[in-house]
């Protein structure tokens, strides 16, 4: 049984939502970045309700997931256990890092050791360039939610990995992957 029909059995569809491993291709953009690239730990920013983590953690040794303490899931009054999630499909090779604030978030990613890094947090502005700064010393960032939607000041993933060298970045679907020159 493949994780995603794991996933759906035994926690249903519903748990896709919002997930980038929902897109279309989105598992498989996650195995073509990461099987058998000897990457070992991956930093995610954004975790909503683990499920990319998930995804991501069956070809590394080691995901760290952080989010706010208080994000969107929590927000929305949903409490979940993402720890009892991971483990309901066998995976115990995920850390979940809650912090306060993006400062908090700064400290913790400071004191961790990764070589690839996910993004899929707040998508704002100065929340997808400070994420990137944060991270992109691993020399290998994904980002989720790159489209270009036609609605003006919405796109700002978009328009942030758009002032990457073109030559460090491969556009998969709703994903781009940053490389280091």
């Amino acid at each position: 049984m493949t994780l995603a029909a794991l996933i759906e059995s035994l926690h249903g569809k519903g748990t896709f939502r919002r997930s980038a491993a929902r897109l279309p291709g989105g598992i498989e953009t996650f195995a073509r970045v990461l099987d058998g690239k000897g990457i070992r730990t991956v930093v995610e920013i954004g975790t909503y309700r683990g499920v990319s983590a998930a995804v991501m953690a069956q070809y590394v040794d080691r995901v760290i997931t952080i989010d706010l303490r208080h994000g969107r899931l929590e927000r929305d009054g949903v409490t979940l256990d993402r720890l009892a999630f991971w483990h309901s499909l066998g995976l115990r090779n995920i850390e979940y890092l809650p912090v306060a604030d993006d400062m908090d978030k700064a400290r913790q990613i400071a004191g961790l050791q990764f070589d690839f890094a996910f993004i899929d947090g707040a998508h704002n502005a100065d929340s997808v360039r400070s994420d990137f700064a944060m991270v992109k010393h691993c020399g290998r960032v994904l980002f989720h939610d790159y489209d270009d939607s036609g609605r003006q000041g919405l796109d700002f993933v978009y328009a942030f990995v758009n002032t990457l060298p073109a030559r460090q970045v491969q556009i998969m679907d709703g994903f781009a992957m940053w490389t280091a020159a």
